[in-house]
């Protein structure tokens, strides 16, 4: 086709026509009267008639720097109860070098891709029982209670207080919390003694009623409320990707309730919170500011303050920033963090929102210094965003070669001879473990080279061999990984090197 170059004749018409001209068309006719432009263009190759809403290449001679890249199935609309159709994917670009550029990233990428190395490390796996929705395996969980662990201890010192909320409540509650008509659509729904039940999409509503429980007085703000909560939302089944786009996630939320006169300086903190973790693990990042939505929610002179207050942060903090109009949430402004992994590709996982709506429908109150009621603001808080997508994110800026404290097996132990070795071996073990190493211990009748290179291929760390010599001068053979030379401690010393390196760093 490309080769005969033929002429793609293209004209404009009216819709009434439009769909004359394509009445056999079922799915152009849907798109024809769902269009808001007065007049429909048209493109006809042969005999072939298509409607057309984008520019296209008239000279199909120029297409030269093309790949089709895969057959997939999807649904009519994105619906999972319409027809099925196919969709034929591809890439085009304007010279061969950036083809064969984008080609290398992608054979690169194949590399370390996080659902390869997510199977290669024995971290998570993934059920027809369960589609988008994570299994993780000791391994994998290892990580999650790390990356949790991490954070749960700067919020303490932050004065965060953690709380767990239920998985599943009453459906009414989302309709209150002005969420129903956002997310109806992603939610999973059960009834339970013939009432409509859902599973959380997200955690605001449930610190909203933890909050309310109690009375408060502005000498408790602010009152910094923190879970590593379970959230459920339904995703089409074609978007699923690995840990990137799942169907349920642990989100690392808070929410900050603060007076008005707070705002600024509770919101600096959080930033300065998000730079300590993201500094830890090395990412680069961008800032962007996000206004009010054409379906925002509540009186637009509160929306008003709230975007202010988010600017003058930025503003006389001198941090930069990018404007992101109209992409704020429903009900209010938002900061989000880009990090830059190192594959240069840019990700949104933190996430700072600023809530005046939300303590109004639940009825917030606290009791200011005059003895009277007045609402408190809400900060929604998230740094991780997603731990699973964040875990996935790390597993492909490390190239799975994940930092010390972060590995699920930190030190594997190899005996040259079971029979001969391995009861020190599990002595040695045993004294790792109770300084808090991750130790694995690798007795299989498999040659030495073999495990050795397993123990590469899983990169652990540190690889330990232990033989006769080992044995009576009590000492270890230590390879760490990616290197081919072996150097010798005393035991004492190996404890040290590693305690001292098990740091977030």
């Amino acid at each position: 086709l490309i080769e005969s170059n033929p002429t793609i004749e293209i004209s404009e018409m009216s819709k009434e026509k439009a769909k004359v001209v394509l009445a056999d068309k079922a799915y152009m006719k849907y798109h024809i009267e769902h269009n808001n432009e007065e007049n429909i263009k048209i493109a006809k190759i042969g005999d072939y008639i298509s409607l057309i809403t984008y520019p296209i290449i008239s000279n199909l001679t120029k297409l030269k720097n093309y790949k089709l890249k895969n057959i997939s199935s999807t649904t009519w609309l994105r619906d999972v109860n319409n027809e099925t159709l196919q969709r034929i994917s591809g890439i085009a670009f304007s010279s061969r070098e950036a083809l064969e550029d984008h080609e290398l990233f992608l054979e690169k990428y194949e590399n370390i891709n996080h659902r390869k190395l997510g199977k290669e490390l024995n971290l998570f796996t993934f059920s027809d029982y369960a589609p988008g929705m994570p299994f993780y395996k000791h391994n994998g969980q290892i990580i999650r209670l790390e990356l949790q662990n991490l954070l749960r201890k700067l919020q303490f010192e932050e004065d965060y207080e953690e709380v767990y909320t239920p998985f599943i409540m009453n459906e009414s509650l989302w309709k209150d919390s002005g969420h129903w008509d956002h997310y109806k659509d992603n939610m999973y729904f059960t009834d339970v003694d013939d009432l409509k039940y859902s599973l959380k999409p997200m955690n605001c509503p449930g610190h909203m009623l933890i909050y309310k429980n109690e009375h408060h007085s502005y000498r408790d703000l602010p009152i910094r409320m923190a879970e590593f909560g379970q959230v459920h939302r339904h995703e089409l089944s074609g978007s699923l990707n690995g840990l990137f786009r799942v169907r349920t996630f642990n989100q690392d939320d808070a929410h900050i309730y603060i007076n008005k006169k707070q705002i600024e300086n509770e919101i600096l903190n959080v930033i300065n919170l998000i730079d300590k973790v993201y500094t830890i693990f090395g990412f680069d990042y961008e800032i962007e500011l996000s206004t009010r939505p054409d379906d925002y929610m509540g009186d637009i002179n509160l929306w008003n303050f709230a975007e202010t207050s988010l600017e003058n942060v930025l503003k006389y903090n001198n941090l930069k920033y990018t404007l992101n109009e109209k992409d704020g949430a429903f009900y209010g402004p938002k900061i989000d963090i880009h990090i830059k992994d190192a594959l240069g590709r840019s990700h949104q996982c933190g996430t700072i929102q600023l809530d005046f709506q939300m303590p109004e429908k639940f009825d917030l109150n606290y009791i200011n210094e005059n003895n009277e009621k007045e609402r408190p603001v809400v900060i929604h808080r998230a740094i991780y965003g997603s731990i699973d997508r964040f875990l996935g994110i790390l597993l492909e800026h490390y190239s799975g070669k994940l930092p010390l404290w972060l590995s699920p097996n930190q030190v594997n132990i190899i005996p040259v001879n079971n029979k001969l070795h391995l009861h020190h071996v599990s002595r040695i073990k045993k004294l790792l473990k109770s300084k808090g190493i991750r130790v694995n211990v690798d007795n299989t009748e498999e040659k030495m080279g073999y495990k050795i290179r397993n123990a590469q291929i899983s990169k652990i760390p540190y690889t330990i061999v232990i033989g006769d010599d080992e044995l009576n001068n009590h000492t270890l053979s230590v390879r760490k990984y990616n290197e081919n030379k072996n150097e010798i401690y005393k035991i004492d010393e190996f404890i040290e090197k590693i305690v001292s390196e098990k740091v977030y760093s």
